[in-house]
């Protein structure tokens, strides 16, 4: 039986995943709802990003901070994942703040920005980011350092009276892990540079290096989630045939996102005047993750829940049907309760002496 705080916090694992599916679905039907019915005719401009300069814009910035803090917030099922998760979701609020290249195939209504108005949004915002940035990492190292002073004082005083210290010791990050962080650290100090020493290619170039990075981080994320099934699904009793299922889906999404991706770059090369291959591109790697997220979500709505054994219906029809007593228990119980003869004696000589004391 779980406690109403654990359901609370279930619940909000389950709404942030619910929420994440939803930001992508709002991001991607303002596009469609900008290029079918506020363009005059129909037009489709080159990327989602270019969408910043139409009125979609509040939402393209809005939707990708969403996912991006969401993504930041989640914790992954392993340590890889995990990591993968941080750098994409931090790339996503890079993609945000540094606009692309405007798109001047369609009409964009006046949202337009000047280059010098852009540099000046860009260096508040990646500022602002990198305070904040600096602070959660300080403070989530002085929370991580105070709670293992806390753990080597306890196991301290567990020694001075005696008793053994069962703590297992803490693992050391594997190769994967590692090579995961330096490659992404390597982006961040990349983009880092760019923005301090040269500003221009800063605003030139983050954009499209945070963009791919970010599908690249969410790509390896779902060849991850694929590998590991076998170990979010332990202690299941069908887990055999669960973790080929969902390894089937995971790596079906997966082909199906490099066959589009292929099938998008020759038709870019073979069809002259192609100029939406970013744009279909984008949408592919949305749908497609948003469907990879939804499966996911499923598989582990029961993750934290308790086992409960399966109950033969007589068992519980049993359980749940009144007990039933002897005849002879029920008599007893219903008939009045019998006195021994000195006691009723007693009683109506009692009740005599009453009544003759009234009489008098």
């Amino acid at each position: 039986m779980l406690r109403q705080s654990n359901r609370d916090v279930i619940q909000t694992y389950r709404y942030l995943r619910g929420a994440m599916v939803a930001l992508l679905l709002l991001l991607l039907l303002s596009v469609s709802y900008q290029a079918w019915w506020e363009s005059e005719p129909s037009c489709w401009l080159g990327s989602i990003s270019a969408y910043y300069y139409t009125p979609a814009r509040t939402i393209f910035v809005g939707s990708l901070f969403g996912l991006g803090a969401a993504l930041i917030a989640y914790k992954g099922h392993t340590a890889e994942e995990d990591v993968l998760l941080n750098f994409s979701g931090f790339m996503a609020l890079v993609v945000a703040m540094v606009p692309t290249v405007p798109d001047s195939s369609c009409e964009t209504n006046g949202f337009s920005q000047t280059p010098a108005e852009i540099a000046m949004a860009v260096r508040n915002n990646i500022w602002s980011l990198i305070v904040a940035t600096v602070i959660a990492v300080v403070v989530a190292a002085s929370i991580k350092a105070i709670m293992a002073i806390k753990k080597n004082g306890a196991a301290k005083k567990a020694a001075g009276l005696g008793i053994p210290d069962t703590a297992l010791p803490a693992a050391r990050p594997g190769i994967p892990v590692v090579c995961i962080s330096v490659l992404c650290s390597l982006v961040l100090v990349l983009e880092l540079a760019l923005f301090v020493a040269l500003p221009d290619s800063f605003i030139a170039l983050s954009h499209g290096i945070a963009a791919a990075t970010m599908v690249i981080g969410v790509i390896m994320v779902m060849v991850l989630s694929a590998l590991n099934v076998k170990d979010r699904l332990k202690g299941n009793d069908d887990r055999a045939k669960r973790v080929k299922r969902y390894q089937r889906i995971y790596i079906g999404l997966a082909a199906a996102l490099g066959l589009l991706l292929g099938l998008t770059v020759v038709v870019s090369l073979a069809v002259s005047g192609f100029d939406h291959f970013i744009l279909i591109s984008e949408v592919i790697i949305i749908v497609l993750f948003g469907a990879y997220w939804i499966v996911q979500t499923y598989e582990l709505r029961n993750l934290f829940e308790p086992a409960t054994p399966d109950v033969p219906k007589s068992d519980v029809a049993k359980a749940e049907a009144p007990e039933a007593k002897p005849p002879q228990e029920i008599a007893k119980a219903e008939a009045p309760e019998a006195k021994p003869p000195q006691e009723i004696a007693k009683a109506e000589a009692h009740e005599a002496m009453t009544e003759n004391v009234v009489a008098q």
